[in-house]
């Protein structure tokens, strides 16, 4: 028989550890019990495969995610049981022997909680997740709920698009030549956007296929008019809509089996927990959202960030593809790097034949209005003497959220120099760098191309994990030393000691590709599809 070895999490995915024999087919079953609603527990959800299985040295590995259910749904309420295959629930040997209660989870959100509670069946011997969503405001009763549906049909914006947008799509047969550029947190074309449009162009493909662009500043501003009678037909005729970042319009559009929408995510590798991996954590999303999940496809570097990527934005994982990121294909393009070495010496002087280091941490706080970054953190002194003795320079460059500019006093500049008002794209000033200095940022990735040592100064890294998590824990994912104080980040650069040898493995893992040609697989597999 097949022992129940451990049941446990790793975010919103629940796993299963499994001795002995492998199931043939493992998957979750439905059984309506009365824990829902009794119209939704007339009929058994749809069986849920695990979203992996793997092999271990005694027996299988199994993840199920809990918030990716039948149409990306979270599983629905009621009993689900693990089966070896269809109709065949699996018979674990000595259940008794793993403590299954401390591995129930229960998911806040706004609006209620939902819980997902394994189980021990003694009798038969089988494992139940037992599912129960918990909603606040049904404590009220059908009144507020009727009133909710009746605020939603009556928002005039939010009607008058949905008119537009079906308005155009009845009038405009699919071409499959036309390709939208959209933003909503850019006025103009750039990142991934930029590069694939460029290149698109470069290629002569702008003589057969139209490529439309629609922007807006942020999130939060409102469109003119102009572009509000322009977005619903934009999008109505798009045969391909590119988009590289949160775009709420976008997930209001409805079904189009002949339109792709394509998440060119901005972000160049999964490490700090993103959309539906932090749910249950402050500010994380609700499990019944269905923001991202309309992607027809999404990309990422390399296979190895797929599953992340795709837990992220709910969606399947043969959606996401690991096609190399376009607006890194500048790191593998020899032209491009004399570019940006010689933008960086007219931007920063003071590096000429000298050691240049990048300090570049990222924020703390919720987001743009309160992001800040704890100066008291650094000894600029320090910091100072030890780039005399190195010869170096220090150019720092904050996240653009912070507003409060480096307290670098002003004897210690000619080697502390402030870059973070700097007009050049950091991407590029990377190539002029020797040592980067970071913490919880994603530019560890771009860096990690140029085969470069890092420092990693995490000096509220218990906090950091508290509030935010990674998708793999920090020590064993960052390619470098990792110093807890500044005193240690001082000595490591005295002493030259990074660790570099992790920067080829970390490479190595996550990116599949490492030719320059992220932008052209994009074209020709997502937006061409050949």
């Amino acid at each position: 028989m097949t022992a129940l070895v451990r049941v446990g999490w790793e975010r919103i995915q629940l796993v299963i550890e499994l001795g002995g024999p492998a199931p043939s087919a493992p998957r979750l079953e439905h059984q309506a019990d009365g824990t829902a609603d009794a119209a939704e527990s007339a009929v058994p959800a749809e069986p849920i495969p695990p979203t992996w299985s793997g092999a271990t040295a005694g027996g299988r590995l199994l993840r199920f995610n809990v918030m990716l259910g039948a149409g990306q749904a979270p599983l629905a309420d009621g009993t689900w049981i693990l089966c070896a295959a269809p109709g065949e629930p699996l018979a674990l040997d000595g259940p008794d022997a793993v403590e299954v209660a401390l591995a129930e989870r229960s998911f806040g959100f706004r609006g209620g909680r939902y819980r997902v509670a394994p189980r021990i069946d003694r009798r038969r011997g089988h494992l139940r997740i037992e599912v129960t969503t918990i909603r606040a405001w049904a404590r009220s009763g059908p009144v507020r709920r009727q009133w909710r549906r009746v605020i939603r049909a009556a928002r005039p914006r939010r009607r008058l698009f949905d008119a537009l947008l079906a308005f155009h799509r009845s009038r405009a047969p699919r071409t499959g030549r036309r390709v939208l550029f959209t933003s909503d947190s850019r006025t103009e074309l750039s990142g991934n956007l930029a590069v694939v449009h460029d290149r698109m162009v470069e290629r002569g493909l702008d003589a057969t296929h139209r490529l439309d662009t629609i922007f807006k500043p942020s999130v939060a501003a409102r469109r003119n008019w102009r572009d509000r009678w322009r977005l619903p037909r934009l999008l109505a005729h798009a045969d391909v809509i590119l988009l590289d970042d949160y775009q709420p319009i976008i997930y209001r559009l409805p079904p189009d089996s002949e339109q792709r929408i394509i998440q060119l995510w901005h972000a160049s590798g999964a490490f700090k927990t993103v959309g539906y991996s932090r749910i249950g954590k402050p500010g994380g999303p609700s499990p019944f959202w269905r923001r991202h999940k309309n992607y027809t496809h999404a990309i990422v570097a390399g296979q190895h960030d797929v599953p992340y990527y795709a837990e992220a934005f709910g969606l399947p994982e043969d959606r996401v593809i690991p096609t190399g990121i376009p607006r890194m294909d500048r790191f593998f393009d020899p032209a491009h790097r004399a570019a940006g070495l010689a933008q960086a010496g007219e931007a920063f002087p003071q590096i000429a034949d000298r050691v240049v280091i990048l300090f570049a941490p990222t924020f703390r706080g919720a987001g743009p209005r309160s992001a800040r970054y704890d100066y008291e953190q650094v000894d600029w002194d320090a910091l100072h003497a030890v780039s005399v003795a190195k010869d170096a320079v220090v150019i720092v460059k904050m996240h653009p959220f912070i507003r409060e500019p480096a307290p670098i006093p002003e004897h210690l500049r000619d080697r502390l120099v402030d870059g973070t008002r700097t007009a050049m794209d950091v991407n590029d000033l990377l190539f002029a760098v020797d040592l980067l200095i970071t913490d919880y940022s994603s530019i560890v990735f771009e860096f990690s191309t140029q085969l470069k040592p890092m420092l990693f100064f995490a000096y509220d890294l218990e906090e950091y994990v508290a509030s935010r998590d990674f998708y793999v824990p920090f020590e064993e994912f960052v390619p470098g030393r990792i110093a807890r104080t500044f005193a240690e980040v001082v000595d490591a650069i005295a002493r030259d000691d990074y660790q570099a040898e992790k920067v080829s493995v970390f490479r190595g893992r996550h990116f599949d590709h490492l030719d320059g040609s992220a932008t052209d697989r994009v074209i020709d597999e997502l937006i061409l599809g050949r």
